[in-house]
């Protein structure tokens, strides 16, 4: 049975939140812990498939435990539910919590975050990836994006369009920038859905504290698996981005579509940065590089959609990342996002002859025969060459 730990200083709340999630009893399996210390005592005995923590707490604050679950148990899902509002607290969260929560938290949206992080598991195909992604915190950024963004926000004339503009072109930092702005702390009245209007609803003082302060965004090159480059990724993702929004206004779906698709392609290979980053510095120190890059090929997709969904990412842009390989899997009717995706994905490998095994799943001849579309890649193919 799922088991999910509830930690709280505060009796009553703990009372309030046993009573709200009663109904729940017959799925999962419910403890209640008053304090940092008992509940690493719990999960010393048995570890949970989900944490939920307050923010403040006596002697333990909520992240000083995430922090010390994150190290101890990977896989477990960590949540903060707190009401308060200290920025100097809630950014030291960032990097140990998968998802923020504010309270008043009403029992309908939390069983609901709950419930969605559990559901992200039948992505995976070992519990092994995911204590992989649960050690992540925060994405390294291409050092050259690293670099380019640390120097715009030290310009007096830096505008929100310089900003938005490097950081769009990175998979990590949006990544990163999109996980925060759509927290609670933030306080989002609808979800934030492109890196424009992120970070004109943060701002450049609080995006400048984000990334100089609080090592939200970072540059990361020295621990990467021998033979990746984040430059290589940050420029395909780019590529892939544009290609998957051209199509999409090629093939006049709505705008908002057009947006997700984007986001979705600058996003569909954050799994890579995963594994060349975390896999052979902290889970599998005796793998090869070989073996390492055999991994991240195989699996990147289930664990770039596993960490976006545990971030708060929207179900069609993790549903497009996990799908990406295999569209015909994904939800809807016509061409999806995923579909987007897929088509872009590849008609950028075939025209940058990178990728090995990229020639052998173009055109995915059945997919778009099965759409009626085989016979628009070229009108597509020839949109990407106009743009060139």
């Amino acid at each position: 049975m799922i088991r999910i730990l509830f930690v709280d200083d505060e009796t009553n709340v703990l009372q309030a939140m046993q009573r709200a999630m009663h109904s729940m009893r017959a799925e999962w399996s419910m403890e209640f812990a008053s304090s940092g210390t008992a509940a690493l005592e719990m999960l010393a005995k048995s570890p949970a498939d989900v944490i939920v923590s307050d923010m403040r707490m006596p002697g333990m604050d909520g992240w000083q435990l995430l922090a010390e679950i994150k190290n101890l148990y990977p896989q477990t899902v960590r949540l903060i539910l707190s009401g308060q509002t200290d920025p100097k607290s809630i950014m030291r969260s960032i990097g140990v919590a998968h998802q923020y929560l504010a309270k008043p938290c009403d029992s309908a949206t939390l069983k609901a975050a709950i419930a969605q992080t559990l559901g992200l598991k039948n992505l995976l195909s070992s519990e092994r990836l995911a204590a992989l992604v649960g050690h992540v915190g925060t994405l390294p950024s291409a050092p050259v994006a690293f670099q380019e963004i640390l120097t715009c926000l030290q310009q007096p004339t830096a505008s929100v369009a310089d900003a938005a503009r490097i950081i769009g072109r990175d998979a990590a930092m949006t990544a990163n920038i999109m996980k925060v702005v759509n927290s609670a702390f933030f306080g989002a009245r609808q979800p934030v859905a492109t890196v424009d209007r992120a970070v004109a609803y943060l701002g450049l003082d609080t995006l400048g504290a984000l990334v100089v302060g609080h090592s939200v965004f970072k540059g990361g090159a020295s621990n990467c698996a021998a033979g990746f480059s984040l430059e290589r990724l940050w420029e395909h993702s780019l590529q892939t981005a544009i290609a998957a929004r051209t199509i999409a206004r090629h093939e006049k779906q709505p705008a908002a579509r057009v947006e997700e698709a984007f986001l979705a392609g600058v996003l569909h290979d954050v799994g890579k940065v995963v594994y060349a980053t975390r896999s052979a510095a902290a889970h599998e120190p005796a793998a090869s590089s070989d073996d390492i890059v055999a991994q991240m090929e195989a699996h990147h997709a289930e664990v770039g959609a596993y960490l976006l969904g545990l971030w708060g990412f929207p179900n069609p842009i993790v549903e497009a990342v996990a799908f990406h390989h295999a569209p015909s899997h994904a939800c809807g009717d016509g061409l999806s996002l995923a579909g987007l995706l897929h088509v872009a994905d590849r008609l950028v490998h075939q025209r940058d002859d990178r990728g090995a095994g990229a020639s052998d799943v173009f055109p995915a001849p059945r997919f778009l025969d099965g759409l009626g579309l085989a016979d628009h890649v070229p009108q597509w193919s020839a949109a990407l060459a106009a743009l060139h």
